[in-house]
């Protein structure tokens, strides 16, 4: 018995995914926190050796600040940029999944793509999406779309993985 979806994600089904794949990120904290301590160690530095009024102190001064502070707010902007460039092409797409116990087939405007359940490097669980981690990509499916019977299959399915 398989699985068929038909799924055009909303804008708060997209953020919902970005928000909880940011959750799990590795090494989030080295990259949230490293930039900014780059950034107040060279401001530190650069007043130390009285050339943070310089030009070139003010420029590269600048810089890392342009980098640096939205790395520092990166989980509550991402979402929203990822957002801004998605529904130029991916949230314009209606996806037809068939999911059953050798592969999970999307169709959609951008191709096909079947993948087998050994293929996948994992399969997450988490609160509101189901997340289906390829080596290059991830395939989410928000688990309100999916009935509690459909959600154990998909356990089981998984644990094979």
């Amino acid at each position: 018995m398989s699985i068929e979806l038909t799924i055009k994600y909303s804008d708060a089904e997209y953020k919902s995914a970005l928000r909880e794949q940011l959750t799990v990120m590795p090494n989030k904290h080295l990259h949230t926190y490293l930039p900014t301590g780059i950034l107040i160690f060279v401001g530190v530095a650069f007043f130390y050796f009285n050339v943070l009024f310089s030009w070139w102190g003010i420029s590269l001064i600048t810089l890392l600040s342009i980098y640096a502070i939205p790395c520092l707010f990166a989980d509550f902007l991402m979402p929203s940029i990822a957002l801004a460039f998605a529904k130029k092409e991916k949230l314009q797409d209606t996806y037809h999944f068939t999911i059953n116990k050798e592969q999970i087939e999307r169709n959609s405007g951008q191709g096909k793509l079947n993948t087998k359940w050994e293929d996948l490097t994992s399969v997450d669980f988490f609160p509101q999406n189901i997340f289906f981690n390829l080596e290059k990509g991830v395939i989410s499916i928000p688990k309100s779309r999916l009935t509690d019977a459909e959600i154990e299959k998909l356990r089981i399915y998984a644990k094979r993985t």
